[in-house]
């Protein structure tokens, strides 16, 4: 009698092919896994799915599968091409543990490339796996997709909209403008997780996520933070009638600094010789101007002290600065409101224009003083765009936006193994 050879578990799982023999290679850690044909195996389609016809021939397969305790193991077996009457052409069968996306890598290697680019980049990933690097980007491709397919965008009550820069001006296509050189990504405030990302920062690309959140979960949502963007704005009022909208502080802060720093210039260049405000206010005292007086370390509050005893002017726009940060403690709108209004009259009695027109748009904004009754901001949208620039920078960029969209909703999402088996995210 023949001995029968041992097939570990772990090799038993090729629906439709039974294995014929193991052969190893011990000094190169490899496994090569021979198959044969199980003779009830019905033969389908790898394109329509419709039941195959007539035999046209075979050929030969050699396809990477998962590792068996750090060994390398290689699937080898004969894939039948057929006449598909459907289709009205010789096709290959389907084979369900074949990945659609790279015949030469099964659906557990897939599956667990996919989990591994969650820690680390593709490239990291494929030379760890001696895989193909573009085989690797297809295949996590693929398999997010499919995650994708059977995503349920989360309930939420409090969203922050912010974009970030995705792509060079040199990446534009034809017809394409500079705000498609973004992406809007919206984040669930009380998770802090994003749960959707859209090509563009136009008002489109948030309409197209309140279209998937449907009419009832869109009058559900109560406060969406933003910044100015008027795009962002008008969508948020077509689609949720229920919600405020804020702008984010960061934002605001960063605008005022913009208008501050053009009214120091101003007066640099008009009281000090040529060049002198370029050496102040840039390269190592660019940052120190920007900084809250508690922030600051005494070598760059001295910096500010020496100008500011030179320059009464200066010193009365550090006082503005200053009155500007603690307006956003104020808990009460009338309070915030009084304040603002002291910052209108020194800007304007000082003679700092560019202050003066920014804060004269802004006090008749109601969409401003929303913040001090709902005192939300889009901080975590910046963690996550910091966040979002290290998987950019970890893989030299995304030629590809709808895989680096993807990518942002793995790391920064659900779509990870975290929460394969979670209600939002059902395969």
């Amino acid at each position: 009698m023949r001995p029968q050879i041992y097939i570990p578990q772990a090799f038993r799982n090729f629906q439709g092919f039974n294995v014929k023999d193991i052969k190893e290679w011990r000094t190169e850690q490899r496994i090569e896994i021979f198959l044969d044909r199980d003779e009830k195996k019905q033969q389908f389609c790898s394109r329509c799915g419709s039941e195959l016809g007539h035999y046209h021939d075979q050929y030969k397969l050699r396809v990477k599968h998962l590792k068996m305790m750090g060994w390398q193991v290689e699937l080898i077996f004969f894939r039948e091409k057929r006449k598909c009457l459907t289709c009205r052409k010789v096709r290959s069968e389907y084979i369900e543990w074949l990945s659609d996306t790279s015949p030469h890598v099964s659906m557990d290697l897939a599956w667990w490339l996919n989990r591994l680019t969650e820690i680390t980049s593709v490239l990291a990933v494929s030379r760890l796996e001696k895989l193909d690097k573009r085989s690797c980007y297809k295949v996590d491709k693929y398999i997010l997709r499919r995650l994708l397919q059977g995503y349920k965008i989360p309930k939420v009550t409090k969203i922050s909209v912010d974009e970030v820069y995705a792509r060079g001006p040199k990446q534009l296509q034809e017809g394409e403008t500079r705000d498609d050189l973004f992406l809007t990504i919206i984040i669930d405030l009380k998770t802090k997780k994003v749960i959707w990302v859209s090509h563009s920062r136009r008002k489109e690309a948030l309409d197209e996520f309140f279209k998937l959140l449907g009419k009832q979960a869109c009058e559900e949502i109560k406060v969406v933070a933003t910044d100015q963007h008027e795009g962002y704005g008008a969508s948020i009022r077509e689609y949720c009638p229920n919600a405020v909208q804020v702008w984010d502080r960061f934002h605001l802060v960063q605008r005022f600094n913009e208008a501050l720093n053009e009214d120091r210039k101003d007066e640099l260049n008009r009281s000090m010789p040529k060049g002198y405000s370029e050496s102040y206010l840039k390269g190592k005292f660019r940052f120190i101007y920007l900084t809250k007086a508690s922030a600051r370390s005494k070598t760059e509050q001295r910096h500010i002290d020496d100008i500011s005893k030179d320059n009464l002017k200066i010193a009365k726009m550090e006082i503005i600065k200053e009155h500007f940060h603690m307006m956003f403690n104020c808990d009460d709108p009338e309070d915030a409101k009084i304040m603002l209004s002291e910052i209108y009259q020194w800007a304007m009695d000082c003679g700092a224009q560019n202050i003066f027109k920014w804060v004269r748009k802004l006090r008749d904004k109601q969409v401003f003083w929303n913040y001090f009754e709902n005192k939300v901001t889009t901080s975590v949208s910046e963690g996550v765009n910091r966040v979002i620039k290290g998987i950019k920078w970890q893989a030299y960029g995304y030629k590809d936006m709808a895989y680096f969209a993807l990518k942002i909703l793995q790391k920064c999402g659900y779509l990870n193994s975290n929460f394969h088996n979670n209600e939002l995210a059902v395969i």
